[in-house]
């Protein structure tokens, strides 16, 4: 009587090919293959594809590659090899779409037993490997991290992989629904902002706000009070509640809040008669943790000086080229100004100037590019101080 078992096996990287039609055993880099059993005959050993020796031992009882009768064969099926989450965590890195597609047929978990952030699905999105994260998505990797760097390729854009603000709202809502913050926070800020063929709504990025101040997110909180504060087109503005949630934020180490509350005091808001000593006690708190933007708005303001609050030339210089060494777009193009027009510890300096401007438009900032523009052009000299500086945009980076 004929056995069939089961045993496990490990697929090897150079199989041997079946004596009956001659193709290879097993090749793992081969969706054909997946699933497909190989059968080894006993007791001469010789391996054969299942289909293979169970259509020639209906004719005959011999081996056709021993001539020894075959008593028996083991069923071995070609599944997973051994090391087979090792092997999705590394082809997941590489990019090798064909491995990790034959692993998903022959029964891989998706998310390998990884924890969140060490998925194949993180791995190959964080790597940038979009074919290969897009089909552990759509097998059902539900890692939040990974869906939400899904979502950063879709927004940011990468080589081969075009700005899609539509696309990276929807893996951002997948990690933002399973309870990612990051995801809620970006998902929030894209509805806030909105982009090229994505419209804003004021509305969803209020619920997604509200979600990240359930949870106590500093980024959330200092984003729904910019939000309240300013207000927007069919969203009308909440200045109380919007001072209420930018005063705690900031409390609780929101640099962005922080950042804001500098401004409102420097320009004036709702509720914010203009106070350059506290707008600039809210800057310092902010430049300390770091914020380039902090450093151009302070440096402005101490090369202006204003009421009750003396000029500090050497000091707002010295905080405008240290935002433009951190990369801060603004502060460049201020620097070009103050070379293109001439002022104190700034004497007129074209070229300077020029090379300003061009520093910031490379980093996309519109007014050094139409700024440009009009240099490419002869136009009469003329005085001008500075331009104001923004408000800042909500924060999109969750803590």
């Amino acid at each position: 009587m004929n056995r069939v078992s089961s045993i496990a096996a490990v697929i090897p990287t150079a199989p041997p090919n079946c004596p009956i039609c001659h193709d290879d055993l097993y090749r793992p880099e081969n969706p054909e293959f997946a699933g497909r059993y190989v059968a080894t005959a006993r007791p001469c050993g010789h391996k054969f594809h299942f289909n293979c020796l169970d259509r020639w031992r209906k004719d005959h009882l011999e081996c056709p590659y021993g001539r020894r009768a075959i008593e028996d064969m083991v069923l071995e099926n070609r599944t997973l090899p051994r090391d087979w989450q090792q092997q999705m965590t590394n082809t997941a890195k590489q990019g090798d779409i064909g491995i990790i597609r034959v692993l998903l047929n022959l029964g891989a978990d998706v998310d390998a037993g990884q924890s969140p952030g060490k998925t194949p699905l993180a791995l190959a999105a964080t790597n940038k490997h979009l074919d290969v994260a897009l089909l552990l998505a759509d097998r059902g990797g539900s890692d939040p991290i990974g869906l939400r760097q899904l979502g950063f390729l879709y927004r940011l854009g990468c080589e081969g992989v075009p700005v899609d603000l539509h696309e990276a709202e929807r893996w951002f809502l997948k990690a933002a629904e399973l309870g990612d913050a990051f995801a809620m926070c970006n998902l929030a800020h894209l509805y806030h902002l909105g982009g090229e063929g994505f419209k804003v709504d004021l509305r969803k990025a209020e619920h997604w706000y509200l979600k990240l101040v359930g949870l106590g997110n500093v980024t959330g909180m200092s984003n729904l009070g910019y939000l309240y504060q300013y207000g927007g087109e069919g969203f009308e503005a909440d200045p109380d509640r919007g001072t209420f949630l930018l005063f705690k934020a900031a409390g609780l180490g929101s640099v962005s809040a922080m950042y804001n509350l500098g401004n409102l005091y420097h320009h004036g808001g709702v509720g914010f008669k203009i106070d350059l000593r506290k707008a600039e006690h809210w800057y310092l708190q902010a430049i300390r943790r770091g914020r380039s933007a902090a450093m151009n708005n302070l440096g402005v303001l101490y090369l202006r000086g204003g009421k009750d609050f003396p000029a500090n030339p050497y000091e707002g210089k010295r905080l405008l080229l240290k935002a433009a060494g951190l990369g801060d777009a603004v502060a460049m193009y201020h620097l070009g100004q103050l070379y293109e027009y001439g002022r104190v510890d700034f004497p007129a300096d074209p070229g300077k100037a020029q090379s300003w401007y061009q520093k910031a438009a490379e980093l996309r900032n519109a007014r050094a590019m139409k700024k440009l523009e009009e240099l490419s052009k002869p136009q009469p000299a003329k005085k001008r101080g500075l331009d104001e500086p923004f408000p800042d945009e909500p924060g999109h980076a969750c803590p």
